[in-house]
């Protein structure tokens, strides 16, 4: 879980990586761990656990014991997928961010953007007794789900939309490294020898690869890359989905508590229900184009619409017998966030709140 933090008196004011770090340090009821991301965005990771009823409490626990952390220090942690009021800034000091702060400044300013102003809902679910499967079955429902859970509806405050701004702003980073990765697992080698080399090791350094250079490229230059210029190249791909033995799930926005709990309930059902995962994959592989439509229009378009709706029915049914609460977050989220074609309040509050002290 990620979340943007925004100090309660000024709703503008860039809250630096070290405050919020020192904000949220100190063991966690449920044992996450804390991490920031280079804008200041709190992120908790949990531990892996056996089933998503485990998982939704433990984060629960340990976001009530953040959320009173910052409470304390007059902040606020917001489940936002795109900062709309801010300008990018980079607030954490570390060699990796300087470095691809310096590569996204020369050629894409959508990289700032994702760098300093995004968040997310990542999770992480295993391969399972069939890996190819899992990996078909989520590339169908991907595009959906992205649709589905879309949390951020503008970049300013001006123009809201029911699309995910913050996998817009992601898909236009850099799309070599950004976009889905095409047919089946094998296809992965190839993903990563066709994506640009972002950085690399130089005398003991991360340095920016400034000229455009696939990795592939790169093998067959007259300085090819070394194997830690590899893993290094790895930490550097954003699919929306990524195999790492495990699959990265990684395109949903940052969410409430109520679309963190239909979300997880849902990947689990498509992803180990064989019956919930062969309908939603017919379902979502009718959708011609799914992808670009899911990105651009979202739920405005009545086919990924219709099939987000679907889908969210499918996993509220399969969960309905051993977790009820999972269920009715399943079917709130349709109703009140898929079915309904008004922006989220929070986030026309928090740009109405900016608004008025700036007035």
């Amino acid at each position: 879980m990620e979340w943007l933090v925004f100090d309660r008196e000024d709703l503008r004011k860039p809250i630096p990586a070290e405050q919020a770090a020192g904000v949220a340090d100190g063991p966690l009821p449920a044992g996450g761990a804390i991490t920031i991301e280079p804008g200041g965005q709190v992120e908790l990771v949990t531990r892996p656990f056996p089933d998503p009823v485990e998982l939704v409490d433990a984060v629960a626990a340990d976001t009530a014991e953040l959320v009173r952390r910052f409470q304390g220090h007059g902040l606020a942690l917001v489940s936002l997928g795109l900062d709309p009021i801010r300008p990018p800034r980079r607030t954490l000091d570390t060699p990796r961010y300087e470095a691809m702060e310096k590569y996204f400044a020369a050629r894409s300013p959508a990289g700032l953007q994702m760098m300093n102003l995004t968040a997310s809902f990542q999770i992480n679910i295993g391969f399972g007794p069939n890996p190819g499967v899992t990996w078909r079955r989520a590339q169908a429902v991907a595009p959906v789900l992205m649709a589905a859970f879309a949390n951020s509806p503008t970049t300013d405050g001006d123009a809201f939309q029911s699309a995910s701004c913050r996998q817009q702003i992601w898909t236009a980073t850099d799309p070599t490294r950004t976009r889905p990765v095409c047919g089946g697992p094998e296809n992965w080698a190839t993903y990563v020898l066709n994506a640009n080399l972002m950085l690399r090791w130089r005398n003991h350094r991360i340095e920016p690869q400034l000229d455009e250079l696939t990795f592939g490229e790169c093998l067959q230059s007259s300085d090819p890359p070394t194997r830690d210029d590899l893993e290094l190249h790895l930490t550097t791909l954003f699919p929306p989905l990524k195999p790492r033995g495990y699959l990265e799930v990684r395109m949903l926005d940052a969410l409430p508590a109520s679309g963190r709990m239909a979300a997880t309930a849902t990947v689990w059902a498509v992803l180990t229900d064989p019956d919930v995962g062969d309908a939603t994959e017919a379902i979502c592989r009718a959708i011609p184009d799914a992808w670009c439509r899911a990105t651009q229009a979202g739920l405005d378009d009545p086919a990924v619409r219709e099939a987000a709706t679907a889908v969210l029915d499918l996993a509220a049914r399969a969960s309905s017998a051993t977790a009820p609460s999972l269920a009715d977050a399943c079917k709130t989220w349709r109703d009140e966030r898929v079915l309904s074609p008004n922006p989220p309040q929070p986030v026309v509050q928090l740009v109405d709140r900016a608004r008025e002290a700036d007035a």
